[in-house]
């Protein structure tokens, strides 16, 4: 007879889940042995933190809930930094973990912590199964995942209850059926329509909370009616083709926000396209009017939009671009001033130094080396202010950052993610040394899934950022410099190709046959931090 565990694996079956992130245990042999009876794909990682994020971008990349599973006890605690990411990514995602059976945990205080309770505070719903509707407490799990503002939901499933023998299945439980599409009223949209043509300099800013694969042509249409100048966070890049004559730079906590922080400044309006206050570095927003257009709320107690329009994006921005647009006051020769002062900004002083390659240089040389359509994973550090800048993103979905949470560690497992969801595009992880450190041992996950990423590791031997900030608050550098690792030397021992890149032929030709191979290549790039002394 069916399981309380096959009824879990079935739900997810139904729901189009292909793979299953995670760490075995004792406690979850059932629910994988019932995944791998429907063929669901189970991935293992080194780490549970490192399959909570391929989980949770595989969700960003679907937009359906990824999948993440691990055993009870400190598989689950480990979790919670990839919980906690994919909470402030707006990343939807299913974290299921075992928990102590039922019927010893009164006795038995090994490994019994209070899960539910733990992962609440980072979840959109915590919830422990039980014998009794598990069909469809998972289906609602998955569907809260993805309703509303996407994010994660926790299901604790005690071993006893996995193997129980499932009640009569429901059948009128399926897969998700899309909630009928909400528009703002057209008295709303009247009122935004006379807010943007009244202003003399609207400014558009593009974030996280839309579908960017439906909203992009939409978006496209109201920017080439309304010509309002546009910027986009790190998590909306590529949304906004960023050759586009109306594309001014990616903001939150970027390297040049200074000179941005100018051009909010001056404009009258800012005019929010999903962007959602989880990525700012500094409440900016609040110095300006503010409309708010996205798919869910977004509003913040200190944060209140001057008109808050929740729906449907590409139906809202439609019916904007067939209202008069008013003429506004930004001077084309203004803007394009703009974009030459970033430009020159962030360009180096030197491309190379005895200490290294020019970080600023290794972006763009990078991005003049790979296709268009290639996808970047980035990590947390220095290196992610400066990148965010220099590198041009042309399609949505082709920038993965953390950059609500902004944890370490993160590239890699990202790149993987990417990787398996989008295997016959190059994909390539930037990195530092620090972070690449926290999760090494994913190379062999990479090698072993065969997915030929190109891992892209500045090495400072710093915490440079940290070492910056007590640098400009007048303190002494302390406990941010770490010794030297051969990131090159190691990488064969994890399955990898490894190279050393010292000089601008090294790494071109790093890059040039990162591309081609058949496994994943380190690329190890000593660089001067000059340029995040200069750009940050």
């Amino acid at each position: 007879m069916p399981t309380i565990a096959d009824a879990v694996a079935r739900i997810l079956a139904v729901n189009g889940v292909r793979r299953v992130f995670g760490l075995p245990g004792g406690e979850i042999a059932e629910i994988m042995a019932a995944c791998r009876r429907l063929g669901l794909a189970f991935v293992l990682t080194r780490h549970e933190n490192a399959a909570c994020i391929m989980a949770s971008v595989t969700g960003e990349l679907t937009r359906r809930p990824g999948v993440v599973l691990a055993t009870v006890g400190p598989g689950a605690t480990n979790l919670v930094n990839g919980v906690a990411n994919a909470f402030l990514e707006r990343a939807p995602l299913l974290v299921i973990s075992a928990q102590v059976a039922t019927s010893v945990a009164p006795a038995l205080p090994h490994q019994r912590l209070d899960l539910e309770a733990l992962f609440r505070p980072i979840t959109k719903w915590s919830h422990t199964l039980t014998g009794k509707d598990a069909a469809s407490t998972v289906q609602r799990a998955l569907d809260i995942a993805v309703e509303g503002r996407p994010g994660p939901v926790y299901l604790a499933l005690p071993g006893d209850v996995a193997r129980m023998e499932e009640p009569a299945p429901d059948p009128r439980i399926g897969p998700y059926q899309s909630l009928p599409t909400i528009a703002p009223s057209p008295y709303d949209l009247d009122s935004a329509a006379r807010m943007i043509s009244e202003a003399r300099k609207p400014l558009a800013l593009v974030g996280v909370g839309v579908d960017p694969i439906a909203t992009r042509p939409s978006l496209l249409r109201w920017l080439d009616a309304a010509r309002t100048p546009v910027a986009v966070t790190p998590k909306a890049k590529g949304l906004i083709p960023e050759d586009h004559p109306l594309f001014m730079a990616t903001c939150t906590g970027m390297a040049g926000d200074r000179l941005f922080s100018e051009l909010v400044q001056e404009a009258d309006l800012l005019i929010g396209v999903g962007f959602d206050p989880t990525e700012a570095i500094r409440p900016f927003y609040l110095e300006r009017p503010f409309l708010s257009m996205a798919e869910y709320g977004v509003a913040e107690p200190a944060f209140i939009p001057a008109l808050e329009l929740i729906g449907s994006v590409p139906d809202t921005l439609d019916a904007l671009t067939a209202k008069p647009q008013g003429r506004h006051a930004w001077s084309p020769d203004a803007l394009a001033g703009f974009r030459q002062r970033l430009a020159a900004f962030l360009t180096p002083s030197l491309d190379h130094t005895r200490l290294g390659l020019s970080p600023a240089r290794v972006f763009g040389r990078l991005r003049d080396l790979t296709p268009r359509d290639t996808i970047l994973t980035v990590d947390t550090g220095a290196h992610k202010l400066l990148v965010g800048q220099v590198w041009r993103s042309y399609q949505p979905q082709t920038y993965l950052v953390s950059h609500g949470l902004s944890t370490m560690g993160q590239a890699l497992p990202a790149a993987l993610a990417a990787k398996l969801a989008q295997p016959d595009r190059a994909v390539i992880a930037v990195t530092g040394d620090g972070g690449l450190a926290m999760v090494l041992s994913e190379l062999e996950t990479a090698s072993r899934l065969r997915l030929s990423v190109l891992v892209v590791v500045l090495c400072d031997r710093s915490l440079h950022l940290i070492r910056l900030h007590q640098e400009r608050k007048g303190f002494q550098p302390a406990g941010v410099d770490f010794g030297p690792i051969d990131f090159a030397g190691i990488a064969p021992g994890l399955g990898c190709h490894g190279v050393r890149a010292l000089t601008w032929p090294e790494f071109d030709a790093a890059v040039a046959a990162g591309l081609t191979t058949d496994r994943p290549t380190v690329i190890e790039v000593p660089v001067d931090p000059a340029d995040y002394n200069q750009m940050l």
